[in-house]
């Protein structure tokens, strides 16, 4: 379930006057709009909050729910467009027309979720992979009647360009796998999802998933991926994922899965052609 952010006039004996907004670092007065992270619990002018679309703590995920930035319509100029009515009437049919064309070539096909939560998962690879992976998404679809997976296999040597359009588009899968030699930089520009609480919970998946310990895997003190067991990939969850803690749950079911029947013809490491499209400044 989504959480909703509540706006907060600062009383004068409130415990945040005298705090840090976290987004601008000005000091919280009695009398400002403040917004604490539903998630998080760090405190923004609301100002900041709308600016920056939600949390702007380093790894949460929180985005503006129901306090968001109003969105400006350009000036009208309606008083430039003189025509007579039976030009308008013309205009109108054409526009319907055009519409209801358009309408019928992009309807959607049958939604294979059928009302259920998706949790869609990307991965490098081709046939070998798509014949691993779909039967155990087969399976888990047809076992469950709340929660749908999305799989999408694509080329290793057109994954990373894919991958970054999705994430600045903010339509990003919620899990996806990187090379080791992307993973820090992913992580230190925010795309991913801070999986330190989760393991923290669980301790016993970090001996089970980092048997060489996760030092190497902290990027600002943080865990952001959990080894492939096999090869150099790096599983994550995008960092604004609509449902964090079912990706985990399921990250840890496809982990636990490779873990267990990895076939032999996929052992070894993902090669790719040298990455030179430009990352964006933040995801």
């Amino acid at each position: 379930m989504a959480r909703t952010e509540k706006l907060l006039v600062l009383p004068a004996e409130h415990d945040l006057v005298g705090s840090q907004c976290i987004a601008c670092h000005e000091e919280l007065k009695a009398g400002d709009e403040v917004v604490m992270c539903p998630r998080c619990k760090s405190a923004h002018h609301a100002d900041c909050w709308r600016q920056s679309a939600g949390c702007r703590k380093h790894g949460c995920p929180q985005v503006a729910i129901t306090i968001k930035a109003e969105e400006r319509r350009p000036p009208g100029d309606a008083h430039l467009l003189k025509r007579s009515p039976k030009q308008t009437a013309l205009m109108v049919v054409c526009i319907v027309l055009v519409l209801g064309v358009v309408g019928f070539a992009m309807r959607p096909g049958p939604d294979p979720a059928a009302g259920r939560i998706k949790v869609s998962i990307m991965v490098p690879g081709g046939i070998h992979e798509t014949n691993y992976f779909e039967p155990f998404v087969d399976q888990f679809n047809n076992a469950q009647s709340d929660l749908y997976l999305s799989l999408a296999i694509t080329p290793s040597i057109a994954y990373d360009q894919k991958l970054v359009v999705l994430l600045g588009a903010r339509d990003a899968p919620d899990i996806f796998s990187l090379l080791e030699t992307r993973y820090e930089m992913f992580a230190e520009h925010e795309g991913l999802l801070d999986l330190t609480p989760y393991l923290e919970a669980e301790p016993e998946l970090i001996e089970e998933f980092f048997p060489e310990g996760p030092d190497e895997y902290r990027v600002n003190g943080s865990i952001y991926g959990i080894p492939h067991p096999e090869r150099n990939e790096i599983f994550t969850i995008w960092a604004l994922s609509p449902n964090p803690d079912t990706a985990w749950q399921i990250l840890i079911m496809f982990l636990e899965k490779i873990a267990t029947d990895w076939p032999e013809e996929l052992k070894g490491d993902i090669t790719t052609e040298p990455w030179t499209l430009p990352m964006p400044g933040q995801f």
